[in-house]
């Protein structure tokens, strides 16, 4: 009796334990997805390609992995990252590969994994910061940047330029020169030309803060705590009328004199915004 109910136990057992593990296989690979692009918006003319011809590119449509993305001259288009929070613009003249865009269920984490190739031009993105092990990489010819929570420039040359937060990058010199790992932070860029990370020079900031900013207001929608994804760009100070006031300010002090100053009339005097109000009244 004891012989029977081994054996009828050992040909039970070992089908029913590759059962459970076949089952456990099937629900991890279950876990990992394929994320989707949503294309925000399309100004001018873009379009997109799956392997096969190229097709026109609009709003609101949705692309997977695979897909190159492809803007004329003074055209732009607006992609949302859902998955990973992120929002990219894809400059004029430029053209962006979709490599790897995966997530998967974490326990009450999602782990997002994101690969992009940026063939030619420019992207200005905006991101929340993700959660280890969560990845955003954008791969250029000579370099890889991986994001992490910030406001940032990459062009196609390997150059990046971050307005906050923080980019580590990983960039090959040309003619074998060697490579180079870099952090950059907020108000610096990596220039591709010298492997150094430099100042942001503010004649380059002008002409590429309207596409972050773009990026940034655009990423408002994957507020989290923690997270700095708007660019709120301080009041310009005219030189003629300096820091200390509007033209309506009312300068006000004690004792005798005119007002004189920006925006303050001194000694009790109403002073307008230029300094121009007379002192009216007697000092202690």
């Amino acid at each position: 009796m004891k012989k029977y109910v081994g054996r009828s136990m050992g040909r039970v057992t070992v089908p029913f334990l590759m059962l459970l593990v076949a089952a456990s296989v099937s629900s991890t690979r279950a876990e990992v997805q394929s994320a989707q692009v949503l294309i925000q918006e399309v100004k001018g003319a873009a379009s997109y390609s799956t392997g096969g011809s190229w097709q026109p590119l609009k709003s609101y449509m949705k692309l997977t992995e695979g897909a190159v993305i492809k803007t004329e001259a003074n055209s732009t288009v607006d992609l949302m990252f859902h998955a990973s929070g992120t929002a990219l613009r894809l400059t004029p003249d430029s053209s962006l590969r979709l490599d790897r865009l995966s997530k998967e269920r974490g326990g009450d984490l999602e782990i997002t994994d994101t690969s992009l190739t940026l063939l030619s031009g420019s992207v200005a993105g905006a991101q929340r910061k993700l959660a280890a092990p969560s990845r955003f990489e954008i791969q250029t010819a000579d370099g890889t940047a991986t994001i992490v929570g910030t406001e940032y420039y990459v062009r196609a040359d390997g150059a990046v330029t971050v307005i906050s937060g923080s980019v580590s990058l990983h960039f090959n010199k040309p003619h074998n020169g060697g490579s180079v790992k870099a952090t950059v932070n907020a108000g610096f860029s990596f220039d591709p030309a010298t492997g150094q990370v430099v100042p942001t020079t503010p004649g380059y900031l002008q002409n590429i803060i309207a596409h972050i900013i773009t990026s940034a207001h655009n990423a408002e929608v994957f507020k989290v705590a923690g997270a700095t994804l708007v660019v709120k760009p301080e009041k310009p100070v005219s030189p003629s009328q300096g820091g200390g006031g509007d033209d309506n300010d009312q300068g006000k002090g004690h004792g005798k004199g005119n007002g004189k100053g920006n925006g303050h009339g001194n000694d009790n005097g109403n002073g307008n915004g230029n300094g121009k109000g007379k002192g009216k009244g007697k000092g202690p």
